[in-house]
């Protein structure tokens, strides 16, 4: 059990100063080096530098130690990992938070502000929330709602700047100064509350490990996991520290470049998949060269790719879907695992992939839409396009419709729409391939179109009106046809309605413009909402040019609404 204590004393890092916690919480009065809490006696418990302690009020139990049998026998190692996404928000941040709170309340904060996009501003919103203190989170004014949907919900005060994360850090540290109001972030106490992931992991039996794998943002996690180490092994828990390996994005690196070059590096901006650790000034680099220096341990970078292909290994065969960060673990091991055969590693899998979806979006195909007819689905099925969307993640897909098994009919569209986009000279974004390859395998090749459009022509009138001319084949009659409406689109319309309601009346009810990809303007969708006697049809097209799709939707849809009135 933790126990809470008052025999500790705040010490600065590059100086040894003792800080008082009624001046700073943060950084070092005279130098402004990072600080650490010095116990005035080791311990064989798990202390807190606190007055007194709250059970934790939102964690119901110890994040699991899972043995990873699969991967151990692919890779002829003793793998582990810590399951840290099973904490109440999903990140092992809930650790630190936990005492960050706590030591807030403490203090006789009025309130508690921060600067986080994600799974800090997250963490620290709930516990906020469930011991009654106001929390401001200050955030970039992009930041998207899926960002912020959690602090959100823990009624956190969202203060959204103008400008970069940076500026938003030090108008926060401002806010802070500006009042009674304590800042939390990746700082002293924080570092305290994230130790007990060390101790929980003994007590789990999980002692005599070769190498802890941790990603390394600020290097707070890093830092913490290594103290309470040394703190246990002063106490006599354990005999001997594990070999830390510390891991960065190869694009988000400065920890590792650092640790190579024995200073600190500062980036000027950073960007990786693993968002939660694109970190360009880490705050605790200090901490983990000592803890890589002192257990002879590793600094490592891994791609793009290989984080890819670690989240997707760790999902595919261990059932764990995490966040890039922490797929940073296994890419490592994977990249050097000769070296680690046959010994004892423990992974830490900082976060739920549920944190960032969107990398899994964009480095995978979405399914097509298929109509509801049973035949659709088994050519579908037959079509190979399940096995190579599995086959294509990460991977580029501009050509990925060349191992599908089409009919003749179906290659011969998928060429006509290949062809009008080359004569464009344009290529096919990700976006505008899977939209494409929905209308593609959803189209019914026995459609019989009582209407095709020859030619048309569109001249400017006064007042915003269009007037449209088209040119018909009707029923193997060639017909012309003029009308007048607001924009193109009315205008096109209108005319070709004019005859093929003769034939039979379409009512549009809705058209939907989709631009699927702005920067290339491949491709244009059109969908349209046709009605006739209260039934509706809803019909696509998809060209370079938006009203040859608003052409090909209506014409399709046409045909759609007679064969299925006529069935």
């Amino acid at each position: 059990m933790p126990t809470a204590t008052t025999g500790y004393t705040l010490t600065c890092v590059a100086n040894g100063h003792l800080n008082s916690e009624r001046e700073t919480t943060t950084y070092c009065t005279r130098c402004g080096s990072v600080l650490r809490v010095h116990y005035d006696q080791p311990s064989d418990d798990l202390k807190y530098p606190l007055k007194s302690i709250v059970p934790d009020p939102l964690k119901t139990h110890p994040t699991a130690l899972k043995k990873l049998d699969r991967l151990s026998e692919t890779y002829g190692a003793d793998l582990w990992a810590k399951l840290e996404f099973q904490h109440p928000t999903g990140c092992f941040k809930d650790r630190g938070s936990y005492i960050e709170v706590q030591k807030a309340l403490e203090l006789n904060a009025d309130a508690i502000c921060l600067a986080s996009t994600g799974n800090m501003a997250a963490s620290v919103a709930a516990y906020a929330c469930y011991f009654e203190i106001p929390c401001f989170v200050f955030v970039p004014e992009k930041t998207t709602e899926a960002k912020l949907a959690q602090a959100t919900i823990f009624d956190a005060n969202i203060i959204r700047i103008k400008g970069s994360f940076s500026t938003c850090e030090q108008l926060c540290r401002e806010f802070a100064k500006s009042g009674n109001y304590y800042l939390a972030g990746d700082f002293v106490f924080r570092e305290e509350g994230q130790k007990s992931f060390s101790y929980e992991l003994f007590e789990q039996g999980g002692s005599e490990i070769d190498f802890i794998f941790v990603p390394i943002g600020c290097g707070t996690n890093f830092s913490a996991i290594f103290k309470a180490y040394k703190e246990m092994k002063e106490g006599g828990l354990v005999d001997q520290i594990p070999r830390f390996v510390a891991i960065q994005p190869d694009q988000s690196s400065p920890v590792v470049e650092g640790i190579f070059k024995k200073k600190k590096i500062i980036k000027e901006q950073v960007q990786t998949m693993a968002s939660s650790v694109a970190v360009p000034d880490p705050v605790d680099f200090d901490k983990v060269f000592e803890g890589i220096d002192q257990t002879d341990g590793l600094a490592m970078t891994v791609t793009e790719n290989e984080i890819l292909d670690a989240l997707k290994e760790f999902a595919v065969v261990e059932g764990h879907f995490v966040e890039p960060a922490g797929a940073l673990p296994l890419a490592a091991f994977k990249k050097k695992q000769d070296l680690f055969r046959q010994k004892k590693c423990l992974l830490v899998a900082t976060g739920t992939g549920f944190k960032d979806t969107k990398v899994v979006t964009k480095h995978s195909l979405n399914s097509p839409v298929l109509s509801a007819d049973l035949q659709k689905v088994i050519n579908y099925v037959n079509s190979g396009f399940i096995e190579m969307q599995k086959d294509s993640w990460g991977k580029s897909r501009d050509t990925f419709m060349a191992n599908l098994k089409m009919d003749k009919e179906h290659e011969r569209l998928y060429n006509n729409y290949v062809s009008k986009i080359n004569k464009k000279g344009k290529t096919l974004s990700n976006n505008e391939i899977e939209a494409l390859q929905s209308l593609i395998f959803d189209e019914d090749i026995d459609l019989e179109y009582p209407v095709e459009v020859l030619d048309y022509k569109l001249i400017m009138r006064k007042h915003g009106l269009v007037h449209a001319t088209v040119k018909l084949d009707l029923e193997g009659r060639e017909v012309i046809s003029e009308a007048k409406g607001v924009g193109p689109i009315d205008a096109i319309l209108t005319a070709i309605r004019l005859e093929t309601d003769n034939v039979f009346p379409l009512e549009v009810e809705n058209h939907e413009v989709d631009i699927l990809s702005p920067d290339t303007d491949s491709l244009v969708m059109v969908t349209l909402t046709l009605s006739h006697d209260n039934r509706q049809w809803v019909s696509k097209g998809a060209s370079p040019d938006t009203l040859e799709a608003v052409i090909q939707a209506f014409t399709k849809g046409l045909a759609i609404a007679m064969k299925s009135a006529t069935a």
